[in-house]
């Protein structure tokens, strides 16, 4: 009896079983996603993903310099952006001496110079099918694959994947599927599904949180100095018989912009965080709206209209009226720009603050980046006031802000920028919907202000070395050498830079209180971990002091008593070389460099602007009036810029985290 009761045991457990095993069942498998182009701005998901694989290539490196696990994460924490940077733009092959043998000089940008969904001449965010389906996304590409757990995804099965319950691919189980239709609808979700034929299936629900972020600010945001795509010289033709020439010395050879006449660029600070943001979350994306712009302030630029950087030469040839800016519209200020994209209806400017009629926004903003504050209070003329001789013009005084002293801008700092902030606060207050809370309530903890960075140590972190009298030996100093081809009216004095480095502990005090008292978030690392000490304009590498680009000399054609010395005019222009290189060949705008911040030689041969007429034909004489040519000097390089999207992230990171993964 007893065998008769285990039998049909036996038999019933085998009726029991499907007559062959599922192949994929949840306990060995798991549907993995990721958002194929998390950083919206970038129409081509290829060119983001160039920015995700160089910073997993800068991870794979790190991993390889055996630390341990929190100094690991610690130092990838800080150095991401510049890691990827490094991979992107070295001139070398990442992380070694030897030279990559397909170096593109124009750097990495110039591919995504009209890869874009911002519109140059409708100046919107409108170039991907318009505001409305750039602001608020009806859905997310996605890729789909499945990852197992200890074992192998059978590669001869075929799966059948869908997605909200509608297939939209069948194909191997080993295969990543991706295309046409593989969508997840936004803002909602959907399930996704994948099963062999025949066979149940897998299941998971996929909601894609896209984070809105606006920029705002001047030129330490914009990205000054680093333009998509660069100028380029020739070694024939020759400017005033031994400077560089550019190649194609017309309109069509200046160097190029995200926005032309704010100099914005790939490049800029705030861009780079919000890129770093989308590389680091693969179910999550970015939709970024870029307002910064070169020259603004908080009253001219943030909150009213601006001039702009950019100049057009006019029939009045005294050096003031040679080349007047350009001048903004009436509604052309930043904040308006924003309300514009941001509300449905035309804003109401109303004291001269835009808001939305009736709150009609298409959505509130998750961030707001700020980089705004030192053109209010002459930032970047007190470093120039530090290399200005007392002895110039009033023309070229004037036109650096020479007196913008170190007295005036601590008094500017104590007089003006306590009532911009508090302007500015209360302007984004009544207009801007950033907010943390689904009720719509803003919060200022959501603004976040950046501070500057000290741009005048050497390689060694300390103060720029320059000649206390002046005189013959002063080329020698790097300081001096990177004012090159300045240096009739230009050279650095110790005295006055110890001043300027005082007046930048003050400021990032003074910022960091004010962002304090309006509610903002401050990301000041840039300048409290000291990320730029040992990067200034006058930093070398020594090691590799014949590199190109580690010279700080504007290059030269003819010889001179030291090599040193600025370009001398020879009696002959036919015979000669260039020193201390061939500005054709080995011009490297964006290879990697010791120094972060671009010199008056390094505008030069950066950007080279030049003033047109109003027909679009370059005006030299203009030019030359107003040194245009030295457009974006004394502002960080692309280095300079990812550094402080790196301490931008060090501020940001964890709220992000918090808002991404907080619910799990």
């Amino acid at each position: 009896m007893s065998r008769l009761i285990l039998f049909i045991a036996a038999l019933l457990s085998l009726l029991a079983l499907p007559a062959e095993a599922q192949t994929l069942t949840t306990s060995q498998f798991k549907i993995e996603w990721q958002v194929t182009n998390r950083f919206r701005l970038f129409r081509d998901p290829g060119f983001f993903r160039l920015h995700e694989n160089a910073w997993r290539q800068y991870l794979l490196h790190v991993d390889q310099q055996g630390m341990a696990s929190d100094e690991r994460d610690s130092f990838v924490a800080r150095t991401s952006v510049i890691g990827s940077e490094h991979v992107l733009n070295d001139r070398y092959i990442a992380f070694s001496n030897i030279l990559r043998q397909n170096f593109d000089w124009r750097g990495w940008a110039a591919k995504g110079q009209d890869a874009t969904c911002y519109d140059p001449k409708k100046r919107t965010h409108s170039a991907c099918g318009g505001i409305d389906a750039y602001v608020t996304p009806a859905s997310h590409a996605i890729e789909l694959w499945l990852s197992g757990e200890g074992v192998t995804v059978p590669a001869t099965a075929v799966c059948e994947w869908r997605i909200g319950g509608q297939l939209v691919a069948q194909t191997s189980c080993a295969d990543r599927v991706s295309g046409p239709g593989i969508e997840l609808p936004y803002p909602a979700g959907a399930e996704i599904s994948v099963n062999v034929v025949g066979e149940a299936p897998i299941i998971t629900e996929a909601k894609v949180k896209d984070l809105l972020i606006a920029g705002m600010g001047d030129s330490f945001a914009s990205g000054e100095g680093n333009p998509n795509l660069p100028v380029a010289f020739g070694d024939t033709r020759r400017f005033r018989n031994f400077y560089p020439l550019r190649r194609q010395n017309d309109a069509g050879g200046n160097a190029q912009w995200t926005d032309e006449l704010c100099h914005r660029s790939l490049y800029g600070q705030l861009l780079r965080a919000a890129l770093q943001i989308a590389v680091e979350n693969p179910q999550a994306s970015v939709t970024y709206l870029d307002y910064t712009c070169s020259g603004a302030s908080i009253a001219e630029g943030i909150l009213a209209p601006q001039t702009y950087v950019e100049r057009v030469a006019s029939t009045e040839r005294s050096a003031q009226l040679a080349a007047p800016q350009v001048a903004g519209g009436a509604k052309d200020s930043q904040l308006y720009r924003l309300m514009r994209e941001l509300c449905r209806d035309t804003p109401d400017v109303k004291d001269g603050i835009p808001t939305c009629p009736g709150n009609n926004f298409r959505r509130t903003l998750d961030f707001l980046f700020l980089s705004v504050g030192g053109n209010d209070i002459g930032f970047s003329n007190i470093v120039a006031w530090a290399s200005l001789r007392d002895s110039v013009s009033a023309s070229i005084a004037s036109f650096f802000g020479a007196t913008v002293s170190a007295k005036e801008f601590a008094n500017r700092m104590h007089d003006i920028l306590p009532d911009a902030y508090a302007q500015l606060a209360s302007a984004l207050e009544r207009s801007v919907p950033v907010t943390s809370a689904p009720d719509g309530v803003f919060d200022p903890s959501r603004v976040i202000l950046t501070a500057y960075p000290d741009l005048v140590t050497n390689e060694a972190g300390d103060i720029c070395d320059a000649s206390p009298d002046g005189g013959d030996g002063e080329d020698r100093y790097a300081a001096n050498q990177s004012l090159d081809m300045f240096s009739s009216w230009l050279t650095a004095q110790p005295d006055r830079l110890a001043k300027v480095r005082e007046q930048f502990l003050l400021l990032y005090k003074r910022m960091r209180d004010l962002a304090g008292d309006h509610g903002w978030t401050f990301a000041g690392h840039i300048y409290a971990d000291k990320m730029f000490e040992g990067h200034g304009f006058c930093a070398q590498n020594l090691k590799r002091i014949t590199d190109p680009a580690e010279q700080l000399m504007m290059p030269c054609y003819g010889s001179a008593e030291r090599d040193t010395q600025t370009c001398q005019s020879s009696l002959s222009g036919k015979e000669g070389q260039w020193r201390p290189y061939n500005p054709a060949t080995q011009d490297y705008p964006y290879a990697l460099r010791q120094r972060w911040v671009r010199t008056f030689n390094d505008a030069y041969m950066v950007i080279n602007q030049k003033v047109r007429d109003r027909f679009g034909k370059l005006d030299e004489q203009a030019s030359a009036a107003v040194f245009s040519e030295t457009t974006g000097a004394l502002h960080p390089s692309a280095e300079g810029h990812a550094a402080m999207a790196d301490s931008l992230m060090l501020t940001l990171r964890p709220v992000v985290y918090d808002m991404l993964y907080g619910d799990r």
